[in-house]
C-alpha cells in the first residue's frame, strides 16, 4: 500500500485495518475448482469430473426425451394431417383423405363408365380406391382402371397421391 491509504487506514481507525488485512490474505487463497459452470465440485478423487460426466448424462437424457415427445407429436399430427387439412373435402379433395365417408364420396360419384369429371380426378381416385378392402371399393377400382387403360392412363401410385395432397394442402394453407 502506498502512504496515501496508509493515511486513510489510519484515519479509519483499526476496526478499518482488520478488514484490509483480511482482503489480503484473501487474494492468495486459491479458489475451488468448479466444473463447467455448473457450481458443483467434484467430491471423488478418484473421479475428477464426475460432477461435469453427471450433468451431461443428465442434459442428453432430457434432449432425447424432448426429442422423442417432438416426433411423436410429429408424427401423430402427420397421420391425422389430411382430415385435418381437409375438413370438408370435395371431388378434388376427397382422394386425399383416406376416411370411409369421403371414399363413400368417391364412389357415388363415378359414373357408369369407371370415370369421374376428368382424368386428373379418374386417376386420383382410383389411387384412393386401391388401398379399401371393401368389395364395392374394390369394383369401383377395377371399373376405373378399365376406363383409364382406354386412355392409356394409370392410376397414380401411392407416392404421386401423397405428394398431390401435400400440395393440396400447402395450397389451401395458404391461399
Amino acid at each position: 500500500m502506498n502512504a496515501d491509504l496508509e493515511n486513510t487506514l489510519d484515519e479509519l481507525g483499526p476496526a478499518y485495518r482488520d478488514v484490509v488485512a483480511r482482503l489480503k490474505v484473501a487474494r492468495d487463497v486459491e479458489p475451488r475448482t468448479k466444473h463447467q459452470g455448473h457450481g458443483l465440485e467434484s467430491t471423488s478423487p478418484a473421479l475428477p469430473g464426475a460432477g461435469t460426466l453427471l450433468w451431461r448424462v443428465g442434459y442428453l437424457a432430457a434432449a432425447s426425451v424432448v426429442v422423442a415427445l417432438g416426433l411423436s407429436v410429429f408424427m401423430r399430427g402427420a397421420a391425422n394431417a389430411p382430415q385435418a387439412q381437409f375438413p370438408s373435402p370435395n371431388a378434388y379433395t376427397a382422394a386425399y383423405v383416406s376416411t370411409d365417408e369421403a371414399l363413400e364420396a368417391i364412389v357415388t360419384t363415378q359414373r357408369a363408365d369407371g370415370s369421374w369429371k376428368n382424368d386428373f380426378l379418374t386417376q386420383q381416385n382410383a389411387a384412393a380406391l386401391r388401398a379399401s378392402e371393401d368389395e364395392r371399393m374394390r369394383v369401383a377400382y377395377r371399373r376405373a382402371v378399365r376406363y383409364l387403360r382406354t386412355k392409356g392412363l394409370l392410376p397414380l401410385t401411392d407416392a404421386e397421391l401423397k405428394a398431390r395432397g401435400a400440395f393440396a394442402a400447402r395450397t389451401l394453407a395458404n391461399g
